[in-house]
């Protein structure tokens, strides 16, 4: 059965690939607009104490278990959070503002019956892929993009929203998720808050929705320094063979008509908060079944990124500067170990990193 068709995420900001930690500047501009001048006191008043700084933090270890009615929500909670945990990325929280942006926005697509429009979803409008937009002048309006749904619903922060159509259930949604790139690249990256909700729709299909976003309290969280964030992660197993590139918007490789599960590498931890192209230099990047000889591949990254004999594609799609991928440019085998090994120069220190994973 073809695999639910990813949606590119939104993301409400046009700077996430500039020389900053992710989400600086738009968090920084939240930061700003939240912070008043301060005007002289009278009567020799002492000047109030300046706001806490806002600094990304440690990976979160521990979040309430999530609250969901419908087990397709929980079923995405808990197992993202499971592989976020096995990564070293850090939990994401429950946040009952961005469950409500979600269960809205989905409402909006499939009462309306847009869900099975694949013209509507992929045009552009106001900037964003019109899955992702709502116009004013339908039923169940909420907002026109998803930062204006998340606003309206209650969250303080900055947002993300990733969007799969067609998957049987929220383990299926998630499973489009993981394997994909640009949405892989968002789901291990340094939010912290999510919101969720799976809707089987009215007969047209399927909408699922994850909203993820940092709060205005902090610039999220990142591994701690050392950490190499792999995905697929080392000993994970049931890793999909088949990666159905052409289902997902933007397509990465739009000659290959199905490659092999992506392989994503995040170099951003707390000693390495901001990344340019230019401070990665990739030595190697290699995937070998046990057993087997090396899997042709390519290998995909930001502008700017450089390497010593390998060739890398630029992709300006891949969500971060310090994310990297390898893409098999045929389906893996089922039920086969795979090496995969890793090394680079990040900001002139050495960084490296050999694991392995079972398909499924």
């Amino acid at each position: 059965m073809f695999p639910g068709v990813l949606i590119r995420k939104y993301v409400n900001m046009s700077q996430s690939k500039v020389t900053c930690p992710r989400f600086v500047l738009l968090m920084t501009a939240l930061i700003l607009s939240g912070c008043g001048g301060g005007g002289g006191g009278g009567g020799g008043s002492s000047a109030p104490p300046p706001p806490p700084a806002v600094i990304y933090s440690s990976p979160v270890t521990s979040v309430s278990p999530p609250n969901y009615t419908l087990a397709d929500n929980t079923t995405i909670a808990t197992q993202l959070n499971t592989a976020r945990q096995a990564t070293g990325s850090g939990l994401l929280a429950q946040n009952t503002s961005l469950d409500q942006a979600a269960l809205s926005h989905t409402n909006f697509l499939v009462n309306n019956q847009l869900v099975g429009n694949y013209s509507y979803l992929t045009t552009i409008v106001d900037g964003v892929l019109g899955a992702h937009y709502e116009n004013s002048a339908l039923p169940g309006y909420t907002g026109a993009l998803p930062q204006d749904r998340a606003t309206a619903a209650g969250y303080k922060g900055a947002v993300t929203e990733l969007l799969a159509f067609g998957d049987s259930s929220g383990a299926s949604c998630l499973d489009s998720f993981e394997d994909s790139v640009v949405h892989l690249g968002e789901l291990i990256s340094s939010f912290v808050d999510i919101g969720i909700e799976f809707n089987a729709g009215n007969g047209t299909g399927s909408v699922c929705a994850i909203e993820l976003g940092i709060n205005s309290t902090t610039l999220g969280q990142l591994p701690t320094a050392g950490t190499v964030v792999t995905f697929p992660y080392d000993g994970q197993t049931g890793v999909p063979a088949v990666f159905y590139n052409l289902a997902e918007s933007p397509v990465i490789a739009p000659d290959l008509t199905i490659a092999g599960h992506p392989i994503m590498v995040s170099l951003y931890t707390m000693a390495t908060q901001t990344l340019s192209g230019s401070d990665i230099v990739i030595q190697g990047f290699t995937l070998t079944p046990e057993n087997g000889a090396t899997v042709p591949v390519r290998i995909y990254a930001n502008t700017g990124v450089t390497s010593t004999g390998t060739t890398v594609l630029v992709d300006d799609s891949i969500p971060f500067t310090g994310e990297v991928v390898l893409l098999p440019t045929m389906p893996l085998i089922s039920g086969t170990v795979y090496n995969v090994s890793f090394a680079a120069k990040v900001k002139g220190a050495t960084v490296s990193k050999s694991w392995s994973f079972t398909t499924g």
